[in-house]
Formats: C-alpha cells, sequence, structure tokens
C-alpha cells in the first residue's frame, strides 16, 4: 500500500475544518469524538470515498457550510492547526476510540436527536455532545 501524502494532507484539512466548526468550544476527548465519527463514516463507505467528501456532504456538517457560506467567521491559521493537530491524533490512531467504530451521529445536548435520524441508540456522551 502507498501512503498519500497530498490525500492525507487534504483530509487532514477538511478534518480540522469540521472539528472547529463542530467542536472548537469543546474538550479535547470531544473533539476527538467528532473525528472520530468523520473516520467512522468514511470507513463506512456509505458517507464519502474521502475524508473530505464525508465532511463537505450537502446536510452532514452544518457548522462547515456555515462557515463556507459566511454566516459563521472563518478559523484563524492558529485555531485550525490546533485542530489539525486532534484530527492528526485520530487519524493516525495514536488517541483510543472512545466512542466505538460504529458512531455515526452527534450533536450538542442543547438539541433535541433530529427526528430524521430515526431510532439511535445514545453510546455516549463528551462534554455536550451526545453520540449515536
Amino acid at each position: 500500500m502507498v501512503f498519500d501524502i497530498e490525500q492525507a494532507n487534504a483530509d487532514l484539512n477538511c478534518m480540522a475544518m469540521a472539528i472547529y466548526a463542530e467542536a472548537h468550544t469543546q474538550s479535547v476527548e470531544a473533539k476527538h469524538g467528532v473525528a472520530q465519527v468523520i473516520l467512522n463514516r468514511f470507513r463506512n463507505g456509505h458517507y464519502g470515498d474521502s475524508i473530505c467528501e464525508v465532511v463537505l456532504k450537502k446536510g452532514q456538517f452544518h457548522g462547515v457550510w456555515d462557515i463556507f457560506t459566511g454566516k459563521h467567521e472563518y478559523p484563524s491559521h492558529e485555531d485550525l492547526l490546533k485542530e489539525k493537530l486532534i484530527a492528526h491524533q485520530v487519524y493516525f490512531h495514536k488517541v483510543p476510540n472512545q466512542i466505538g467504530q460504529t458512531t455515526y451521529y452527534f450533536h450538542d445536548d442543547s438539541i433535541k436527536k433530529p427526528h430524521t435520524w430515526g431510532i439511535k441508540t445514545k453510546k455516549t456522551k463528551l462534554d455536550n455532545l451526545v453520540f449515536y
């Protein structure tokens, strides 16, 4: 297997943007959870053929779309680099997977679980993020 450094860098950048958009005020553990959801979705194969496809899939990571459409401010280089380091830890399996291999969804506990998710079982909660 040949390692594609350019693809890995693109994957890490997309994952970092999603971590920032969805969890920049959360703990490192919750950020790891968001990154793991992205990695789980990628491995599943039904959410996209790359990490960037998973993150940019319409209707999935609303915070990312809010940044790209100007609804929210673009993160500073320093903030994005911090999130990229978090992404790196998960991408290269440097931290334990706290949410499991089949956890594909999360939401902030200040909102109700979207009804479009159907029957999903809560797996864990990290800070304000509930994972299913």
